[in-house]
């Protein structure tokens, strides 16, 4: 075996002379540089696809040859729990003595991801439970409203007879204080217990009274009340040889009298409107005024003064329809335009007053229409 090695390594060292003497004699005597080698290239390995389904050996061991060797098996996987930041080792299982194995880490860091607590839908607001009622006594019963009363109209007495007897009480033994003409109207403020004498207002500035024989009255009777103050009848005097006593001078209740009838006439509107003379007789009067009163509502206006001259008015139509034209004289006028009260289907008074709003006369009544309207005149002449 040495022989044979030790001729291999002299056979190689001869070579490797011959060589390199060869390659400097033909170069020397052909006098140009030495050709470059080109190596050549290794062809790279051609791969044939294998046809069907190739067999994959499985290691197995012979125990007949090789008894009482078994091979390593790769330990079962070790799950191990990594936590961030905390710098703890990760231990890898080897296997046994006799054999290699591949071991494989894997790393699974989760990261936990708190989840929020559940949002509650808000409830409703829990009302309070009602409170207890307590069972007090029934209400009152309901009034039921009524319409509100109308006011109504004063009575009124009208003299019958000429020159009736006014006395200071209700019997024909009281004094007789003045004496009145037909048609004279005064108003009733009180009755004595047998309604057989009126007490009316005002003569001479005082209540005084006439008997019901003499008179007519007008309005609600039931309204007058009851007098039960009267003054006691002065004694009778003596028949036997009484003195002659001068019969009194005759006064009126007014200083002013209604001249004739009150006047109408049509085609008036929807409020009322009364034009008046004050007058003594010939000339007009000077700062005396009317008091209008309407006796549904209560509701009562003074005008302003009367002229002491005349005014004068054409009415379209007389007192009647179709009749001519009239003029109409005047010193005082009013209506209840000027206050916003509709002239109604209603009634209502003209009083004449002095300045100072006191009743001079009688209370004259205008029934009043709508669906026929009117416009209306009255004359106060003076009694002095």
């Amino acid at each position: 075996m040495r022989k044979r090695t030790v001729g291999v390594l002299i056979g190689a060292i001869l070579v490797l002379a011959l060589g390199t003497l060869g390659c400097s004699v033909s170069q020397v005597l052909v006098r140009r540089p030495a050709a470059t080698l080109i190596p050549t290239r290794t062809p790279r390995p051609t791969w044939t696809p294998f046809q069907g389904n190739p067999l994959v050996a499985t290691a197995t061991l012979d125990t007949t040859r090789f008894p009482g060797v078994t091979l390593p098996t790769a330990p079962p996987p070790t799950v191990q729990v990594f936590v961030p930041g905390s710098g703890q080792p990760i231990f890898v299982p080897q296997p046994g003595e006799g054999g290699t194995g591949v071991q494989t880490v894997v790393v699974i860091i989760v990261t936990a991801t708190p989840t929020p607590p559940p949002t509650g839908t808000p409830l409703p607001p829990t009302k309070p439970p009602p409170a207890t009622e307590t069972p007090g006594p029934p209400p009152p019963p309901t009034a039921t409203p009524t319409a509100a009363d109308t006011p109504l109209p004063p009575v009124m007495i009208e003299v019958t007879v000429d020159q009736a007897n006014v006395r200071q009480g209700p019997g024909t033994t009281y004094p007789i204080v003045t004496r009145l003409d037909a048609g004279t109207t005064v108003t009733v403020v009180g009755r004595n217990h047998g309604g057989d004498w009126w007490k009316v207002c005002c003569v001479n500035g005082s209540d005084v009274w006439i008997a019901d024989s003499v008179v007519r009255t007008t309005g609600p009777l039931w309204t007058v009340p009851e007098v039960t103050n009267i003054p006691p009848a002065p004694p009778v005097p003596p028949t036997t040889g009484p003195t002659a006593t001068p019969a009194p001078t005759a006064t009126y209740a007014w200083t002013f009298r209604v001249e004739g009838k009150a006047e109408e006439y049509f085609l008036g509107q929807n409020y009322f409107r009364v034009a008046a003379v004050i007058y003594n007789g010939a000339t007009p009067l000077w700062g005396y005024k009317l008091r209008i009163r309407k006796l549904s509502t209560g509701q009562e206006w003074l005008s302003s003064g009367s002229e002491s001259y005349w005014k004068y008015e054409t009415i379209e139509f007389g007192a009647t329809p179709g009749t001519p034209q009239v003029g109409l004289k005047y010193n005082i006028k009013w209506d209840s335009n000027g206050v916003g009260v509709p002239l109604g289907d209603d009634v209502w008074e003209v009083i004449a007053t002095d300045g100072a709003g006191n009743a001079l006369s009688a209370p004259v009544r205008f029934y009043t229409s709508v669906a026929n309207s009117k416009w209306y005149y009255v004359v106060f002449t003076s009694r002095r």
